[in-house]
């Protein structure tokens, strides 16, 4: 990376090792120096608890929100209804909306040791307050007509399956259409301009900036870190 971030937090980011991909780092540097900024990752509540491997994100957090930051932890009590297929080699178990929500009560408490959520603080969201109520034909005219079924397919997490002739669902073929709205509606709510994640979630970061610039006209911007 040839590029020197001025501001704090990309500093720490960019000396921890945590970047991998960004859609345009000046900007975001720039919105930085500005600040404050509002962020957020996405977590689906597939188990009752986390991994070691979502400490790194958590990290991203703690350090967004100490160097002046707003970050939105969001639990996905919406998305995990569908299943994320990146880089799996088949569907995920269907889980019921009680066994979502036990998991999401288990995952919640982690977050509180690390991230401040008072009253100017973190906020923890669940897309399914946005999600649940969706009328489908209004989300397919409103929403999905800005979705290429030729670019999404293209996508390393949909075309490795399809490569590997596994059986991928209409239901998961969604889940890209699905987290991209989060972007979308957390920008609406709250001014939330940057998404971050694992680099398995690049595509669909990716999509989320997309959607956002087609259907609002603004700025937004998302980055991946290394696994």
């Amino acid at each position: 990376m040839t590029y020197r971030p001025k501001s704090e937090f990309l500093t720490v980011m960019v000396e921890r090792g945590y970047l991998a991909d960004c859609t345009d780092m000046q900007a975001l540097d720039d919105a930085l120096i500005e600040g404050p900024v509002t962020a957020y990752i996405g977590y689906d509540a597939t188990a009752a608890s986390l991994h070691v491997g979502h400490l790194l994100n958590i990290m991203m957090l703690r350090w967004f929100q100490k160097t002046g930051n707003r970050p939105i932890t969001l639990m996905g009590g919406g998305t995990t209804k569908v299943g994320d297929p990146s880089f799996r080699s088949e569907e995920r178990p269907l889980l019921t909306p009680d066994a979502i929500q036990s998991n999401i009560d288990g995952m919640q408490q982690v977050f509180a040791r690390y991230l401040d959520y008072g009253d100017s603080g973190a906020m923890m969201m669940n897309n399914a307050e946005w999600l649940d109520n969706l009328n489908y034909l209004d989300f397919l005219r409103d929403i999905g007509r800005h979705f290429s079924v030729n670019r999404m397919l293209s996508f390393e997490s949909v075309k490795s399956r399809l490569d590997r002739e596994q059986s991928l669902s209409f239901l998961e073929f969604n889940y890209m259409i699905l987290q991209a709205y989060d972007f979308l509606e957390l920008y609406r709510r709250y001014g939330c301009r940057l998404q971050m994640g694992g680099s398995d979630q690049w595509g669909n970061i990716v999509n989320g900036i997309d959607l956002t610039r087609r259907v609002l006209g603004c700025s937004s911007g998302g980055w991946g870190r290394g696994r």
